[in-house]
């Protein structure tokens, strides 16, 4: 386990990576209480933003029940292994381009999700419906804190709320806003540990079950109901969001990296590691990923053997996400695309200042890189990693991309979402 001055140089990298996988807050939190009783929606507002024309969003029934809908960025990292990869084609160029919604804004916020016709999108203070038809506020949500990292199963939205060490897990309808059920785990992060882990992750759905860590706990929760199914406690801190793929449950602590029994919450392997950073695992079939230390680790998901591993000199590696037979990983300013089944490097793409997590389509790599007037969103050949597409964006934010139907949605410092299209 790291001291608290190593933690505290986590704390520095973990601030660069502002587009990562969503999960708490990193900043220590504010002397502000925490309301246990949230208020109601405000519902039908709608925002500074014009009238659009119709959006060419589009929802089928899902691969799988562990895959969200064809055209959809339901959760953090897409889906319940946090691969970021789309069956949808799209061809760059994106040449067409719309503003969705012009909202307050604080830099770091979670990237948007988007199911149902609707984009949920966190912005200062609350959590926002986002009409993708129209570009206006269905409803808005007020919450404490950022990072909240929603994820939506069915006609519900789940996410987190923590400020000031308190916070809660709460359940809204989908289409009005109002609450449904809200958790409150046992404990958080301590003033002891400087406040560092132990924070509300970002929630992923599965089959009707939720599954959340706050403290050294993780907690499987009735998707319906709230009421906890099972209650699995770590070593140390959670330091990591879950990820769920063959009914296994993977999640971090300072100490450990335990696969968990999907149904009954038991330990079925654990694997010694140092702090994940607050970066999700990725499960890429029969593998799964993790950050330890520096490095990146492929670890058999079935028996948690280490496959292979790797590591760039001076760098912290975190899981980026897994594409058919390659996976990618990231620094702060550059992108690997590996090989699954050996960690062979078989390219990379660098930026001066910043490379965002990425999207990923059968065929590209979407991504944005740079900071200020010098980023973009890029798109990646798949096999080769060239450069074959690039798009400025002004005051774009460094916010990871996502894709539903035929587009990629990046946000920028000045509240804007903006939808391009090819």
């Amino acid at each position: 386990m790291h001291t608290t001055g190593q933690r505290g140089l986590w704390m520095v990298a973990i601030l660069a990576l502002l587009g990562a996988i969503g999960y708490v807050a990193l900043r220590p939190p504010s002397p502000a209480s925490f309301d246990a009783a949230l208020p109601a929606p405000t519902v039908g507002a709608t925002l500074a933003a014009p009238a659009v024309p119709d959006n060419p969003f589009a929802q089928s029934a899902p691969a799988s029940p562990d895959s969200p809908p064809v055209g959809e960025w339901s959760m953090e990292g897409l889906n319940p292994a946090r691969t970021r990869a789309v069956e949808t084609p799209i061809a760059p160029p994106l040449n067409q381009q719309r503003v969705i919604v012009t909202a307050s804004f604080e830099e770091g916020v979670s990237p948007p999700v988007i199911a149902r016709g609707l984009m949920l999108l966190e912005t200062k203070d609350a959590l926002s419906a986002i009409d993708l038809r129209t570009g206006r506020q269905r409803w808005a949500y007020r919450q404490k804190g950022a990072y909240i990292s929603p994820a939506i199963a069915g006609d519900t939205v789940y996410f987190r709320a923590e400020q000031a060490n308190q916070g809660q897990l709460v359940a809204l309808e989908l289409s009005s806003g109002r609450q449904r059920w809200a958790f409150t785990p046992k404990r958080l992060s301590a003033a002891a540990n400087n406040y560092f882990g132990g924070h509300l992750t970002s929630p992923v759905v599965v089959e009707g079950v939720v599954y959340v860590g706050a403290g050294k706990e993780l907690y499987a929760l009735d998707a319906i109901s709230g009421k906890m199914r099972w209650e699995f406690s770590a070593q140390d801190f959670i330091t990591s969001s879950a990820a769920v793929a063959d009914g296994r449950v993977f999640v971090s602590d300072f100490s450990y990296f335990y696969a968990i029994d999907l149904s009954t919450g038991g330990l079925i392997w654990s694997y010694p590691a140092h702090s994940a950073v607050y970066f999700s695992s990725v499960a890429a079939g029969d593998l799964v990923l993790i950050s330890s230390g520096q490095n990146l680790i492929a670890l058999d998901a079935r028996n948690g053997a280490r496959r292979w591993e790797k590591s760039v000199s001076g760098k912290s590696l975190i899981p980026a996400g897994a594409q058919g037979d390659t996976v990618f990983v990231k620094t702060t300013n550059e992108l690997f695309a590996l090989d699954r089944s050996d960690g062979r490097e078989l390219w990379s793409f660098r930026d001066v200042n910043y490379v965002s997590l990425p999207a990923l389509t059968q065929e590209y790599v979407f991504v944005v890189n740079g900071m200020g007037a010098g980023a973009s969103v890029v798109a990646l050949d798949m096999t080769t990693g060239a450069n074959v597409w690039s798009q400025p964006v002004p005051r774009l934010a460094t916010t990871a991309p996502v894709i539903a139907g035929r587009a990629i949605y990046v946000r920028t410092t000045d509240g804007r979402v903006i939808e391009l299209l090819s």
